[in-house]
């Protein structure tokens, strides 16, 4: 028996969409044919999970009905100012924020964000209560990242859209800003400059995906961006793609990008961050803000959700989200309304970890690492787990297990040893509480390790 990793070939399911004026804000995208058919775990939007409740929630805040009443102590809002975009990192134990605002009394309302400023904000905790500690200056789009000799860097955009990076040897800066290098290599620019995102890879360089989805390089963070993908990366679809985000894992890179007009997300994957493939699913669209309250869950229809960014633990794994959100049509937004807009967050289903994978003459090992409040020999549904890879898993379909053993007490399951003609595979199932289980493997052993920064 042959398990090969399909050509997922979106463009050919994808109904043909008729263009859209630039002002509209919503348009019903058609699925492709067959997303009908994904299992339970199927989608990255299945990963959501309820947010805890950190503060009373209370209808006496800002926004229409959709949006109350809810939990203003989640991620960052305040009356008097709108907030958009920014991502959040540990360091030093503390939670850091940095993110664009602007007064609400400003005037064109929403559409004032082109004057907006970059807020660092700090919270001892990662999904809320984030307080405004400093102002590094105009910006807009920000994101936090780190470069090879352990500075950083907060990438933002100006008035016109272009470019520009504050960089610290500190978190706590003080900062200097300057325009961000780019080398297109002989190459043509997608779409601008907005909407880069980052992240670091092994050998201390730095990734990074524009708007356009174009893939850069920098050698450190320091030395310029050097393009490096000939066209964008993005699944052939009727789609206004922007807010690309890209992280990486043990097992391999990630991107989500989002269709602002169809307000649908897209999922790829990549085993080196060059060579990208769409995995079937949506990502994310509205109605995944829900609160675990009191007296049950508690849903909050945020009309749009843009600009996500993702916190990751120790081993890279998404642990949680974070959304620029508003409660209405940008354009409705008016100066001294009852609208506005924040930064939310909400909490991912990390996976499990697969310590090793590897074939043996009794089939395909993966030992499932225990860990804080798992016991994979006691907590993981053995009988629902597939194997296979991602696009295939997705649809239910796969190999099941034909046995179990244990190693320095973690659990190894075992499959058939069938041909895996993909770098990286998935088991999908559940835990014996009902929580998604899943976890990616390396079918060549393989794990990407991570860069340790100069302290």
């Amino acid at each position: 028996m042959q398990i090969a990793s399909p050509r997922f070939i979106v463009s050919s399911l994808l109904l043909a969409l008729s263009a859209m004026p630039a002002t509209a804000q919503i348009v019903e995208r058609p699925r492709p044919a067959g997303w009908e058919r994904l299992v339970p775990g199927g989608r990255f939007m299945d990963r959501f999970e309820a947010s805890a409740q950190i503060g009373e929630l209370t209808s006496e805040c800002w926004g229409g009905d959709n949006v109350k009443p809810r939990d203003v102590r989640n991620g960052i809002e305040e009356p008097e100012y709108s907030y958009w975009g920014g991502n959040i990192t540990k360091v030093d134990g503390k939670y850091h924020l940095f993110v664009s605002r602007w007064k609400e009394s400003s005037p064109k309302g929403h559409m004032f964000w082109r004057n907006s400023e970059i807020a660092h904000a700090v919270s001892s905790r990662p999904d809320g209560d984030f307080k405004v500690v400093g102002v590094l200056g105009m910006g807009h789009n920000p994101e936090l990242f780190r470069c090879k000799d352990g500075s950083w860097a907060v990438y933002c955009i100006d008035k016109s859209s272009a470019a520009h990076l504050y960089r610290a040897a500190s978190v706590d800066g003080p900062w200097s800003y300057e325009r961000m290098k780019l080398d297109l290599d002989g190459k043509k620019m997608i779409e601008g400059e907005s909407n880069f995102s980052f992240c670091t890879r092994p050998d201390g360089s730095v990734l990074a995906v524009c708007r356009g989805g174009g893939i850069w390089l920098s050698e450190d963070g320091l030395k310029p961006f050097v393009r490096k993908s000939e066209g964008r990366v993005y699944p052939d679809v009727a789609g206004r793609f922007e807010d690309p985000v890209i992280w990486r894992d043990e097992t391999q890179y990630h991107i989500i990008v989002n269709d602002w007009l169809g307000r649908v997300a897209w999922k790829l994957v990549s085993p080196d961050g060059f060579s990208w493939t769409t995995l079937p699913g949506e990502a994310y669209t509205p109605g995944i803000a829900k609160v675990r309250a009191n007296d049950g869950i508690v849903s909050n229809e945020w009309f749009k959700y843009e600009r996500m960014r993702v916190l990751q633990d120790g081993y890279g794994r998404v642990i949680q989200a974070n959304f620029a959100v508003i409660d209405c049509v940008k354009w409705d937004d008016h100066e001294n309304d009852i609208h506005s807009s924040k930064n939310i967050t909400i909490p991912v289903n990390p996976g499990r970890r697969v310590e090793t994978f590897k074939r043996t003459r009794r089939g395909w090992e993966a030992r499932i690492k225990c860990e804080r409040n798992f016991d994979s020999k006691t907590d993981v549904d053995v009988d629902s787990l597939l194997l296979g890879p991602q696009s295939m898993v997705a649809f239910g379909a796969g190999v099941k297990p034909i046995g179990t053993a244990e190693a320095a007490g973690d659990l190894v399951v075992i499959f058939p040893p069938v041909e895996l003609d993909s770098p990286v595979v998935e088991l999908l199932g559940k835990e014996k509480d009902g929580r998604l289980f899943y976890a990616t493997c390396r079918t060549d052993g393989a794990k990407l390790g991570f860069f340790k920064y100069p302290r």
